[in-house]
């Protein structure tokens, strides 16, 4: 996440960096040692939660407190909308906060562990390792649909990984039972059509992107989303079906992105970053 001036990194064994604009990151002193899985920020406070219930506060980016969650299951994405934090969790728990500090809980219908949530000024719209979509208005009443049962026959079957939404589109990426990647577009997350990666390289041959995706990022100024992959690769995904576009960075698994003010941020395993400037 962006905070500040920085970018904000979280992940294993409780790691935090902060990472300039001009490349340059550094560690922050953190005493948590459960695996952070997510973060959120707004102009106030920054968030960074993960396994076992693990909710870290910080109103500047340097000093972080743990905050008590209600929760020991893993905590796996966050969303905010209308002023409420919302963070899903394993068993179906989403947890409600107005400033990151006071929790409550919301017990879902969901059979699986929520693992990814995103939001727009219309709704929430989460995802589970079960296969089911869920989706609130309001935060606190959710819709679940079992994706997988409801498109038998008609779509691949799909383990969930990420979700994102704008304004007119929401997304998921995933993979197949037989490990390639799965990517779903959908208007108002009700309806959802497969969309299948790929692309021309430079022999202008068409080829299909093989890694499996791991994070989303929307790129506004292009109008086009944008996958983080194992094995350093990069997918660009634009209105255009036939536009597709395909990188490769490194040689380590990508595991989230962001684009934020024509910068773009991705990190990887071991640590790793990479910083461009789009």
């Amino acid at each position: 996440v962006l905070f500040r001036d920085n970018f904000i990194a979280v992940g294993t064994d409780g790691r935090i960096d902060c990472i300039s604009k001009s490349g340059e990151k550094v560690p922050v002193d953190n005493s948590n040692k459960c695996k952070l899985n997510c973060a959120f920020s707004n102009e106030e406070i920054l968030l960074a939660a993960g396994d076992h219930g693990t909710i870290l506060y910080s109103s500047d980016g340097k000093s972080f407190y743990r905050e008590e969650s209600g929760t020991d299951k893993n905590i796996n994405g966050i969303a905010f909308k209308n002023g409420l934090i919302l963070a899903g969790t394993n068993k179906g728990i989403i947890l409600s906060s107005k400033d990151g500090k006071s929790w409550s809980i919301i017990q879902t219908s969901a059979r699986g562990n929520i693992i990814s949530l995103s939001a727009n000024t219309t709704f929430v719209i989460g995802i589970t390792d079960a296969g089911e979509i869920i989706k609130s208005v309001d935060g606190m009443n959710w819709e679940i649909k079992d994706y997988n049962k409801e498109y038998a026959g008609y779509n691949k079957f799909s383990n969930f990984k990420k979700i994102m939404t704008n304004q007119n589109s929401v997304i998921i990426i995933g993979t197949h039972d037989d490990g390639s990647p799965s990517i779903l577009f959908s208007s108002l997350g009700n309806v959802w059509t497969e969309r299948i990666p790929v692309y021309r390289d430079n022999n202008d041959m068409i080829c299909y992107l093989t890694q499996k995706p791991n994070a989303i990022t929307y790129d506004p100024v292009g109008d086009q989303f944008i996958l983080a992959c194992d094995s350093g690769e990069l997918f660009t995904l634009p209105a255009c079906t036939k536009c597709n576009e395909f990188k490769k960075i490194s040689e380590i698994d990508l595991n989230a992105i962001i684009c934020v003010d024509y910068y773009l941020v991705i990190v990887g395993n071991e640590y790793s970053f990479y910083l461009q400037r789009l």
